[in-house]
């Protein structure tokens, strides 16, 4: 099945489907399953998308790797993968940033457009990046039991409490951290001379604050979870139908369109029994969230005080946790101390915490969160979790701060030096 030739389209949909995880490895420990299998789920996925397909108005163009091989697809109406065109290539390690580039930029350049979005699709664990394969790679002597990470389940964390980051490959035993994701977007960006006018990361824990500012420099807007993703994730038979239906849909439209139909498929504010959560971000407008924590520390750091130390330190206590309890929300955490230095010596802090909270429950086009979906437990949450784990004490705990240390964030805000200041540590 071929369509007519189409010069240029308003939008090309890419999906990098990085499914090959699931595989029972042999270890000094015993046999050790890392994390779910998720080829079913991008069996499913497809045909999802399948529901609506490339047609003149949008080409939905993936690259999916599972259990079973590599494919480049371009998906057709009707049942997903069976009716769609596919081209089966060597197995590829989807942690490898330069699978990534390629497939960007081969699909931009067969399917040009006006406008352009980027969904990863894998398990995903939030921003810090550690080596989760080390566990398995080499002599294989992990010396303690590891949890499986997981979409829903119970716990997505390793014992010694450190995170991953995204587009696991468990053949390759290999993943794209920070610094892959920066090779591989700033490539395909010198290559097609184009901007992402979206963002997607259809997995766990990616919406934080530390990621829409490594992202910023390749993407106008991203849309990302706070909290751990139901396995079937993202609903792509209404997101691409909202597409098809209006083809001239702005990129922020299509943001907060994948906001809407993710809440309204999992049960928008009314099923408290599922972990849903979701954020559309305004990429340029982070620069200005960075700003007000930047001013926000500074006046902490400034005060330098015992008492401060304890009103934060509850504070965080406090603040909206994800499973993974090193990530809270941003914006509670910023409330949460604007009213316990209300009535204190500390002005300053109060008031750059309030400018934060402000900050981040504004909403609009103008606003850094143009939109957010959630159930009930998470009402607090405004949309941008923060690396605030309960202490500093992780294992190892140098590395994990150090790697943390490197992201644009810290660097910029000074986060990392309030963490020590607030856990006495290093």
């Amino acid at each position: 099945m071929t369509l007519t030739h189409v010069n240029r389209r308003p939008w090309t949909f890419m999906v990098y489907m990085a499914g090959d995880n699931g595989r029972v490895f042999e270890t000094a420990a015993g046999r050790l399953k890392l994390m779910a299998e998720m080829t079913t789920a991008g069996y499913h996925d497809l045909a999802e998308m399948g529901a609506i397909g490339t047609s003149e108005r949008m080409a939905v163009v993936c690259l999916f790797d599972s259990l079973d091989g590599s494919y480049v697809i371009e998906v057709q109406r009707g049942q997903g993968f069976s009716d769609s065109i596919i081209e089966q290539v060597p197995d590829v390690n989807s942690g490898d940033p330069a699978v990534l580039r390629d497939f960007m930029i081969s699909s931009m350049e067969k399917y040009p457009s006006d406008r352009v979005a980027l969904v990863i699709w894998n398990h995903g664990s939030g921003w810090l990046d550690v080596d989760h394969y080390a566990v398995v790679r080499g002599a294989g002597d992990t010396g303690r039991s590891h949890s499986p990470i997981f979409r829903r389940t119970p716990r997505r964390v390793t014992e010694d409490g450190t995170t991953r980051p995204i587009a696991y490959d468990d053949s390759s035993m290999d993943f794209l951290d920070t610094k892959d994701l920066h090779m591989a977007l700033s490539e395909a960006q010198a290559r097609t001379g184009r901007r992402l006018n979206l963002i997607g990361m259809d997995a766990c824990l990616m919406a934080m604050i530390e990621g829409a500012r490594e992202l910023a420099p390749y993407a106008d807007y991203f849309v990302g979870s706070q909290e751990v993703e139901p396995m079937a994730g993202w609903p792509y038979d209404a997101i691409l139908g909202a597409i098809d239906d209006e083809p001239e849909l702005a990129p922020p439209d299509v943001a907060e369109a994948v906001v809407h139909h993710f809440a309204t498929n999992y049960g928008g504010v009314t099923r408290a029994e599922q972990t849903v959560t979701q954020s559309a971000i305004n990429l340029a407008r982070t620069a200005t969230t960075a700003a007000l924590v930047k001013a926000w520390v500074d006046a902490i750091l400034a005060a330098d005080d015992p008492e401060l130390k304890t009103i934060i330190r509850k504070a965080v206590t406090k603040a909206l946790a994800f499973q993974d309890h090193n990530y809270r929300d941003l914006g509670d955490f910023a409330r949460l101390v604007s009213e316990g230095t209300k009535f204190t010596s500390f002005p300053a802090v109060h008031a750059a915490a309030a400018k934060l909270y402000a900050h981040l429950q504004d909403r609009g086009r103008d606003a850094v969160i143009l939109r957010t979906g959630y159930t009930p437990r998470y009402e607090r949450a405004t949309g941008l979790s923060v690396y605030l784990p309960p202490s500093l004490n992780v294992n190892p705990p140098e590395r994990a701060f150090t790697i943390y240390q490197e992201l644009i964030f810290p660097q910029t805000t000074g986060w990392d030096r309030l963490l020590q200041w607030l856990y006495d540590e290093w």
